[in-house]
């Protein structure tokens, strides 16, 4: 561009500099359950660690995450450890009925809160969930909203109420446990980002579930 004031020859700005328009931050990422098992691994600082500690490091406000916390340590190999499937079965129960009256604050028994985990085997476990949490929180984004109006919340509500409450009576079938809380996973991370596309797949997974199940329970 030229200055015509003085008749003298200005210093052309560059046109890809002249044109850029003024813009803020770039926003980053949401990253709801890496997010999540960040907030674990931090709240993991000794050679053991109770379930009630990691379940008060989460965001309480957002109480999907606490349907999500449990499941996921179903699905990584921390299910292998004898007692946990029921355990995390009827946290799942619990949290998702209380969600599901509304309830502000969660309330779990004493024995759920006081359970303790060893630290070096729940970094391990959660490392193998690093990927899968990636995976969710880039192909999650919230879309299809009006499953969850009312009935289609209360109905992901039950659903993984219904996983919770199945997992101790199958413990000792092979991998029904994990299968169940994928199910229970799918459905708390729709809810966590509000996708209704996620949160439907999970509604379809949990009658997979249930076939599979029995069928593996057949004799």
């Amino acid at each position: 561009m030229l200055d015509q004031s003085d008749g003298s020859e200005g210093v052309a700005e560059p046109p890809e500099k002249a044109e850029r328009p003024a813009s803020g931050p770039v926003p980053s990422p949401r990253r709801p359950v890496q997010d999540m098992l960040d907030q674990i691994r931090h709240a993991a600082d000794g050679p053991s660690v109770a379930v009630g500690d990691v379940m008060r490091a989460m965001d309480a406000s957002s109480r999907p995450v606490l349907l999500l916390l449990p499941a996921l340590i179903l699905v990584s190999p921390l299910s292998g450890i004898p007692g946990l499937s029921s355990l995390g079965g009827l946290t799942i129960a619990l949290v998702a009925a209380q969600i599901l009256l509304g309830r502000e604050a969660i309330w779990l028994p004493g024995f759920i809160l006081r359970r303790r985990l060893a630290t070096e085997r729940l970094n391990w476990g959660l490392g193998k969930l690093d990927k899968a949490a990636a995976f969710i929180d880039r192909k999650s984004v919230p879309r299809a909203e009006w499953i969850f109006a009312f009935p289609g919340r209360h109905l992901l509500l039950i659903t993984c109420m219904a996983c919770g409450l199945i997992m101790p009576f199958f413990e000792l079938v092979p991998f029904s446990a994990t299968t169940l809380a994928v199910v229970v996973s799918i459905l708390a991370s729709g809810l966590l980002v509000r996708d209704g596309v996620v949160a439907g797949l999970g509604l379809g997974g949990f009658g997979l579930a249930v076939m599979l199940i029995a069928k593996l329970a057949t004799p």
